[in-house]
């Protein structure tokens, strides 16, 4: 049976360093407070996967921080854009060992086990499994080998990063499967229309 693993890319909860956007709108200390409750969420959905499961931190955790503790190992961000510190993760952990590597952020409070289950599943036959998002990006990726030509020529934070990516997979005449298509948080809009629906 193929190894699973789950890269959860993070960023630490500073005032001020996280969801820049939505702080434009509700201010820096409010925005502290939704993206605590995304990694609580995160750290919900993810906790009884069998799988690998690697937080990959933009800083190295304070001593006394308390996020992803039990059943989880932490590693830092490369330096780069996005499509760098994402390729970077895929190839340290496509070098421990081969098999199937999925990589979330932090930012869908929609995700459910079964989407990783999905996943994981879907790498059976492609060799690259997407989670579309609502705003033109996407909130899963997953491959069964490293390769990085995904990430080549991405504008990251823009609509058209899925569109692109898929561009990449069928010029290089791999197969990519999709799955369901969910919101993510980045507006006071999005965040008001999770918490309707919760």
């Amino acid at each position: 049976m193929q190894k699973k693993t789950l890269i959860i890319f993070a960023k630490q909860p500073k005032l001020g360093q996280v969801k820049t956007r939505l702080a434009q709108t509700i201010g820096d200390s409010k925005a502290l407070e939704v993206y605590e409750e995304l990694l609580d969420i995160t750290e919900s959905v993810t906790a009884d996967l069998e799988a690998e499961k690697i937080v990959y931190w933009d800083q190295i955790p304070d001593s006394g921080h308390s996020y992803f503790q039990i059943g989880y190992k932490h590693s830092k961000q490369s330096s780069g854009d996005l499509g760098t510190k994402m390729a970077n993760a895929f190839q340290h952990e496509f070098q421990k060992s081969k098999g199937k590597v999925l990589i979330i952020g932090t930012d869908c409070p929609y995700l459910k086990a079964s989407i990783f289950l999905d996943a994981y599943k879907a790498l059976e036959h492609s060799d690259f499994v997407i989670g579309p998002a609502l705003d033109g990006g996407y909130y899963l990726l997953g491959m069964n080998e490293y390769l990085p030509f995904v990430f080549d020529g991405i504008p990251w934070s823009t609509d058209s990063v899925l569109t692109l990516t898929l561009e990449n997979i069928k010029r290089n005449h791999f197969k990519c499967t999709l799955l369901e298509e969910l919101d993510d948080i980045d507006t006071i809009h999005e965040w008001e229309k999770w918490k309707k629906i919760r």
